[in-house]
């Protein structure tokens, strides 16, 4: 029995193809799997960090008669958080009225009552945007 060359060279090249289309979808569902672990981890991740971001604010602030949380997200610049947000803080004597600006990253807060628009301002653009 004599074997056709063509035919061969088809079913070789069928079965590559599936064989590739097998470890493509094999690849996408894993990537898939890992980029929604991370969301999640990331969502936990977020959730402490703003929790941490808000002792920070009340804990300088000792005489406030309230702090009150506006917006307030986190930006990721690798594996470091940076709070951004604003704060409305109510004080006898207050400065500020309505919400304010807050940046906290690595321990360091900067409040805009405190330290001045301008110092928040640019930690604002270095950090949040």
């Amino acid at each position: 029995m004599m074997v056709n060359p063509k035919k061969t060279t088809l079913l070789v090249g069928v079965v590559a193809a599936l064989a590739l289309a097998g470890l493509g979808t094999a690849l996408a569902v894993y990537v898939l799997r890992d980029t929604r672990a991370e969301a999640v981890d990331h969502a936990a991740d977020d959730a402490q960090a703003i929790e941490g971001a808000r002792i920070a604010v009340t804990g300088r602030l000792p005489d406030a008669q309230a702090v009150n949380f506006g917006k307030v997200f986190v930006h990721w610049d690798g594996e470091i958080p940076s709070v951004c947000g604003e704060v409305d803080i109510v004080e006898q004597q207050d400065g500020f009225d309505g919400l304010e600006r807050f940046v906290w990253s690595q321990g360091v807060l900067a409040l805009e009552e405190i330290d001045g628009s301008e110092a928040v301002g640019q930690k604002w653009s270095d950090l949040c945007e």
